[in-house]
Parts: C-alpha cells; sequence; structure tokens
C-alpha cells in the first residue's frame, strides 16, 4: 500500500505541476520542459515496475514447468518399475509352470486299481484293514508329490475305494 500511495504522491505531483504549467499566462519552454522529464520520468518508472512483473511471471512460469516435467519424470520411473516388476514376476510364473509340466511329464500317470481281484474264498479274503492301508499310502504318496490334487481322477477313485473298505468293515 505504501508503493500505491508513493505512486499517487508521484502522479498527484505531475498532475500538478501540469496544472501550474497550463495556468500561467506565460508557459514557458523551460516549464514545459520540466513537465516532460516529470512525465518521462513516471513512464521509465512504469517501465521498470512492469518490466519486474514480466520477469517474476516469467521466473514463476519457468519453475512451475520444471516441476511439472518432474513430476512426469517421476511418474514415468515409476511406471518402468512396475512394468519390470510384473515382467519379473510373470516370468516366474512361467518358470514355474515349465517345472510343474516337466515333474508330471516324468511321473508316470497311476491307473485306478481296478477290481478284478480272482474270485476268492470266505476262507481266503485279504485283509480288509491292510487293503485299506495300502490305499490309503498310495493317495497320501501320490498327493505329496504335488503333481496330483484331490479332484484328480486316480485320488478320487483311491478315495472312493477307501470308503467302501470302510463301509464294508
Amino acid at each position: 500500500s505504501s508503493g500505491i500511495n508513493a505512486e499517487y504522491g508521484r502522479t498527484g505531483e505531475l498532475a500538478m505541476a501540469r496544472e501550474v504549467a497550463q495556468a500561467a499566462p506565460s508557459t514557458t519552454a523551460q516549464t514545459q520542459l520540466e513537465v516532460m522529464i516529470m512525465e518521462r520520468g513516471e513512464l521509465e518508472r512504469r517501465v521498470a515496475s512492469l518490466a519486474k512483473a514480466k520477469m517474476h511471471y516469467k521466473e514463476s512460469w519457468t519453475k512451475a514447468l520444471k516441476e511439472l516435467i518432474n513430476v512426469r519424470e517421476k511418474a514415468q520411473q515409476d511406471a518402468k518399475h512396475r512394468l519390470l516388476h510384473e515382467q519379473t514376476l510373470m516370468e516366474h510364473a512361467r518358470l514355474r509352470y515349465q517345472e510343474e509340466s516337466k515333474l508330471k511329464e516324468k511321473i508316470p500317470v497311476v491307473e485306478p486299481v481296478k477290481e478284478t481281484a480272482p474270485a476268492v474264498d470266505e476262507n481266503r479274503r485279504p485283509d480288509n484293514k491292510i487293503m485299506m492301508a495300502r490305499l490309503i499310502d498310495e493317495r497320501d504318496t501320490l498327493l505329496r508329490t504335488g503333481v496330483y490334487t484331490k479332484e484328480d481322477a486316480v485320488i478320487v477313485e483311491l478315495n472312493s475305494k477307501i470308503k467302501s473298505i470302510q463301509c464294508s468293515t
């Protein structure tokens, strides 16, 4: 506000000087020259003020543009890091899948045990507990390999045989 008051004071002085120069009956070249010098000084102050405002505006824009560039570069770097991380995860998953496929190829598929046991008379019937223990052991061994799951046909068949032996005892 002091700058505005000073500006107003100078403008007032200039206006007063003009009035004095115009009101005087004998306007001399000297008076006109003084008024013009004052006007020139006022115009130079305005030009300096405008140049200072222009410089401040230009510096502000330059700073804002540099910050925008930095933000964009950081976002690009973050996106690159995320992409590389995802690519690494995908590569690990692909390798794990290939290993599992190789393991499945190496482990032979076990055919379900068929109930084509020869007819056995009552006196020669195999012990159900031994048979059930063998089936449970076979099922658990297959599951531990990690190649078979509880939903695979072999495991489902073994479970049904174990249940049928449990029901018959």
